[in-house]
């Protein structure tokens, strides 16, 4: 008989629970505007710093840190390290950088829950960032090859003579893509295929962006979002805080969303910048431990790992379909349904892929067809479903979206003091993650 490493860890460490003892976040703010001129690194060390700060956790305690980014610096290759150097963890604490699309800093959560229920790790340091204003921009091919030749050169003509048949081409940018490489379509014309295909209309896709920054903007005013935020001071003075998500809307209407033009089937789309999530920067940070050294320590969790699941689906079908299959998979390791959900945190990456999933959860057809089950996954109470807004309207910096929901699912079972909560998100590549949440 085999076992996989989940079947070892689940079987070994039956009785153990991850606990979720802090967190924080960065203001999520529009790439290009106000945190422009810090980097990933810049944003990951400042919520580090700032949550052992508010923990008062001696560092020498953490054993391992662990952070997630979908565009890393050449510079800053293993990101987590340097976050972890310039933050005050000791050196001989190892860290290493995770990517999974938008799933990255989920994948460094969960990287860290196997660590501690292993038995590896009794505190482990994990978060996500993304700076998409400062995104790396490389030369063409034929350039770097010019560069390289004429690094071997002797004296300056022998420098010089590889670029003597540069053409204005070869100078070119060569910007990271943003298309899926299996496909050729990017996320936003797949999530117009989404659309198509679940016959989800561009009202429904419109109101469902209206409701996100509405709840959302309700929250700010009731400075709900202040218990996971950071102040952020920015460059060159560092005078002025950033407290706020930047991309909420509290004065939008239908009208307004219903006039703007699609951004990826220019002709007979649906898909806008309206009803997606904006291109932002920020970061977020958790600190897990094993719920008995959560307790010996003094800390009062602000919850526990029920489960968790990954799926994935071929990104030529529907690419964004991923936490339509990881969902139940999460929930049977759970040993609960989705009826048992209090709340739910979903990506919204776009409206369309949002209503596609929930379409797909309480479809018996899907069931059969798809995940080879009898019956559907369930119905969703939408009166549960992102009760402070999502993606569309906080923002989403690729990196640290998957961190900032699990987070913010925290503070909403604190706050109505109820129990369980699942958190989802879709991610490039046809890839889906679920982790489901319990407070007590």
């Amino acid at each position: 008989m085999t076992f996989s490493p989940a079947d070892i860890v689940s079987q070994s460490n039956s009785n153990k629970r991850v606990a979720i003892v802090y967190g924080l976040r960065t203001p999520f703010v529009k790439s290009g505007t106000l945190f422009r001129e810090l980097s990933s690194l810049d944003l990951g060390k400042t919520v580090v710093v700032e949550l052992l700060n508010r923990t008062e956790i001696d560092p020498e305690e953490i054993d391992k840190v662990i952070f997630g980014t979908v565009l890393p610096s050449i510079k800053t290759s293993n990101l987590a390290r340097e976050i972890s150097l310039g933050s005050g963890v000791p050196v001989s604490v190892p860290a290493f950088t995770v990517t999974s699309a938008c799933a990255s800093a989920t994948q460094a959560f969960t990287n860290g829950v196997s660590s501690i229920l292993s038995g590896d790790s009794e505190a482990v340091l994990v978060g996500g960032v993304e700076s998409i204003s400062d995104f790396p921009v490389l030369f063409s091919k034929s350039f770097r090859t010019m560069l390289f030749d004429s690094s071997k050169g002797k004296n300056i003509f022998q420098k010089a003579k590889p670029f003597l048949k540069m053409g204005v081409g070869d100078i070119a940018p060569d910007v990271p893509a943003i298309a899926e490489r299996s496909t050729g379509l990017t996320m936003g014309e797949s999530a117009e295929k989404m659309a198509r295909q679940n016959q989800i209309s561009r009202r429904d896709q419109d109101e469902f962006a209206l409701r996100s920054h509405s709840l959302a903007a309700k929250a700010q005013n009731e400075e709900i979002f202040r218990r996971e935020m950071i102040k952020t001071f920015v460059p060159p003075d560092f005078e002025q805080p950033i407290f706020m998500d930047s991309s909420v809307k509290s004065d939008l209407d239908i009208e307004t969303l219903s006039q703007l033009k699609p951004a990826f089937d220019r002709e007979y789309g649906t898909v806008t910048s309206g009803n997606s999530a904006p291109l932002s920067d920020g970061a977020c940070a958790l600190l897990l431990m094993s719920e008995e050294r959560a307790k010996a320590l003094g800390f009062k969790p602000l919850g526990y790992v029920r489960s968790y699941a990954y799926a994935a689906v071929n990104p030529k079908d529907q690419l964004l379909m991923g936490p339509a299959y990881s969902t139940p998979l999460a929930l049977d390791k759970a040993g609960l349904s989705l009826k048992d959900m209090d709340l739910l945190e979903i990506h919204e990456a776009f409206s369309s892929q949002v209503l596609s999933n929930i379409r797909a959860f309480a479809s018996k057809k899907f069931a059969e067809e798809k995940l080879s089950r009898t019956n559907a996954v369930g119905e969703i109470d939408m009166d549960k479903v992102n009760v402070t807004g999502g993606s569309i309207a906080i923002g989403h910096p690729f990196g640290a979206t998957g961190g900032r929901i699990i987070l913010t699912l925290l503070h909403a079972l604190q706050r109505r003091q109820v129990n369980f909560g699942l958190a989802t998100l879709c991610a490039a590549g046809g890839l889906g993650a679920s982790i489901i949440l319990e407070r007590e």
